[in-house]
């Protein structure tokens, strides 16, 4: 489902992307309401902020500080919610996750390490196992995953997290993570 989200340029740089701050009631001309944890307030979409060029060029330019951009979100997220966990569901997704996914899913995957949770969402991808081992780790995962208040803060011993983050996770993890920071700058 798509949702108008308010975005403003906090950076000190042009080049910064703007960050979520609220989702949007109604747009009229050049003027949004907004609302964010209850509180609704206006701002102008004309509203100029000046900040540097870049990281390496101080030159002084003017940016439009608020920009509206409609944004794709999971049916069980509201906008509050998206503005508060953005970065956090934006490493979801890209680790692999499945909008269409339940809501405690992410909320429990966005609790773990960042290796932890690319591994366990991998395991969760898979569709055709070989090894009556890993079917076992993903039904683990899954029971753990969809109990309301689980007995362990991990779904995994270190054993078992040992067995399932390999060399070879561990680098598609750390590389699949920095894919995702400089894709949203």
């Amino acid at each position: 489902m798509k949702h108008r989200i308010l975005l403003e340029h906090i950076g000190e740089n042009s080049t910064t992307s703007p960050t979520p701050i609220a989702g949007i009631e109604r747009v009229e001309g050049d003027t949004v309401t907004a609302s964010r944890r209850g509180k609704t307030f206006t701002v102008s979409l004309a509203e100029q902020k000046t900040c540097c060029m870049s990281f390496d060029n101080d030159m002084l330019v003017t940016v439009t500080k608020y920009h509206v951009a409609e944004i794709e979100m999971p049916d069980w997220m509201t906008p509050d919610e998206y503005v508060s966990h953005h970065t956090s569901y934006q490493w979801y997704v890209g680790f692999g996750a499945q909008p269409g996914w339940p809501r405690q899913w992410f909320f429990r995957l966005k609790e773990l390490g960042e290796t932890a949770r690319f591994g366990a969402i991998k395991l969760l991808n898979v569709k055709k196992f070989r090894s009556p081992f890993r079917m076992s780790l993903r039904s683990q995962l899954e029971a753990w995953l969809n109990d309301p208040h689980p007995q362990y803060s991990s779904p995994f011993s270190s054993r078992q997290w040992e067995s399932l983050l390999d060399v070879y996770t561990c680098r598609e993890a750390k590389s699949r993570s920095n894919n995702i920071y400089w894709a949203v700058r």
